[in-house]
């Protein structure tokens, strides 16, 4: 493996999960084999004060009461390192970006998917001339492949991965300016599209989508002939068609969307064609509501939006009528509320954000600050509640398309206003072997992206402290991974 360690920057991972120990006497074993990932373990009650919080772990010599919750957390403090993976792909190291090759033609203003075999599909968007409805894969050999085309050409439309790994997109802007309804699936393994029959209830581009968890995919907001849309709509991929949901408390555009962990839909901010939007609406779909939620301290439209792995959520940027905002705030699903948080060093709109997976930091990079595009990436690390500078684009990217590899150890973004070319991030990971754990088995931290023979040391800790914290090392093994 090549040697391409930056060794003189400290990188901090922490990864989190949360566990609930139901049994009247657990014995854990802090010696056994651990890694820390990304776990799924239920909605916690509470935002830890500090740090991140991690995965179960076997200890020993406690007795913990039934119902106890406890939150263990790890650190990891590496050196940047690099990601050399196998020789078809680009090697990129940690922090940093790298050529990722040329699209078939510059585009923005299009949408990307991440498909079930690691290819990220990306649909239409804006050329010179206008919407296109080419469409290509990144490959995760690091090359660019066309695709068929789709029936429609749009921009600013919405794409979103259904359980079958096929690919729904609908609505957007088409050639000539208009907006349309028109929705159609790709099927990865033809190759080919087929059109929904009557498409989406309302014309629509620049709305949102969020694939709820039984697979269904609802679209909110968005603008027909500059009149901007309070609707939600569903698709359900089992009967192949959208049907009208509700409407929210305010016509949104430029806002932003996700799914709790609870399954609910968060829609925020936006512009209702007027004036930039502090509003937040919930979907549940449970109990198939609209409800209005506690406003954003500040009007954001243009901002982003994005989970964090204890359940919260980090809106940060965009603008609030005046002016690019630099600030954030962060919304706690249990209580909520939202609360301030630190800021960017740049004021941005539109950028592009990313939960890194195995990971947890929230890479937020492109946008614009004050009308011009941007080329500066920062992360969000919310073990320390605070953002920290990346290394930058080789270009100023603003309507690019984005998505972690498959590999989970890179982040491609492409194009961008007239751009056609594409840009690779790398970045360190740690994880477990599975998400959750029942009492007394063992949990097996594993990582890569480190110099061989490098020591990881990791803190686990427990919340709330009960007792002491155990630090583990590890030492890389000549392909730069831990066990």
């Amino acid at each position: 493996m090549r040697n391409c360690m930056n060794r003189n920057n400290t990188h901090f991972i922490a990864l989190l999960a949360n566990s609930v120990f139901n049994s009247t006497r657990i014995r854990k074993d802090f010696f056994g084999q651990i890694r820390c990932e990304t776990g799924s373990g239920p909605r916690p009650q509470g935002r830890p004060s500090s740090k991140f919080e991690c995965a179960r772990f076997r200890q020993r010599g406690f007795a913990m009461q039934k119902n106890f919750k406890t939150v263990l957390w790890a650190m990891i403090l590496v050196s940047f390192a690099a990601l050399c993976l196998n020789a078809a792909t680009p090697q990129v190291a940690s922090g940093t970006w790298g050529a990722a090759g040329q699209m078939a033609q510059a585009r923005d203003g299009a949408s990307a998917v991440l498909l079930p075999d690691g290819r990220v599909f990306i649909t239409g968007g804006n050329s010179s001339n206008g919407p296109v409805a080419t469409s290509e894969f990144f490959n995760p050999d690091g090359s660019f492949s066309t695709a068929a085309p789709m029936n429609v050409a749009r921009s600013n439309h919405i794409s979103a991965l259904l359980p079958d790994g096929r690919v729904l997109v609908a609505g957007g802007t088409t050639q000539g300016g208009g907006t349309t309804n028109a929705a159609e699936i790709y099927d990865p393994t033809s190759n080919s599209w087929s059109s929904v029959a009557g498409g989406m209830v309302e014309a629509r581009s620049g709305a949102t989508a969020s694939v709820l968890k039984d697979g269904r995919v609802l679209t909110a907001g968005g603008v027909n002939s500059g009149v901007v849309s309070s609707t939600i709509e569903i698709f359900d991929p089992t009967s192949n068609s959208f049907s009208f949901v509700g409407q929210m408390s305010s016509p949104r555009v430029e806002h932003a969307a996700v799914v709790l962990e609870d399954g609910r839909v968060l829609l925020v901010g936006g512009s209702d064609g007027k004036n930039a939007l502090a509003s937040v609406d919930v979907y549940d779909p449970s109990t198939k509501s609209i409800t209005a939620g506690s406003a954003l301290s500040t009007p954001r439209m243009g901002l982003s939006a994005t989970v964090l792995m204890d359940g919260w959520v980090l809106a940060a940027g965009g603008n609030n009528g005046s002016k690019d905002l630099a600030t954030a705030e962060l919304y706690n699903p249990a209580s909520e509320k939202w609360k301030t948080t630190a800021g960017m060093s740049t004021p941005r709109r539109d950028p592009l954000a990313f939960r890194l997976p195995n990971n947890n930091a929230v890479l937020i990079t492109g946008g614009s600050s004050d009308g011009s595009a941007l080329s500066s990436a920062e992360l969000y690390l919310p073990w320390d509640g605070v953002f920290k500078t990346t290394g930058s684009m080789a270009e100023a990217r603003t309507g690019a398309v984005g998505s972690p590899l498959k590999d989970q150890r890179m982040l491609l973004v492409a194009g961008g206003a007239k751009l056609d070319s594409a840009e690779l991030y790398g970045f360190a990971t740690v994880k477990t072997d599975r998400g959750d754990y029942a009492p007394g088995e063992i949990v097996t931290i594993t990582g890569s992206g480190w110099q061989p023979g490098e020591t990881v040391s990791l803190l686990l800790q427990e919340v709330p402290k009960i007792h002491k914290s155990v630090t583990l090392t590890a030492t890389a093994d000549s392909a730069g991974n831990i066990f």
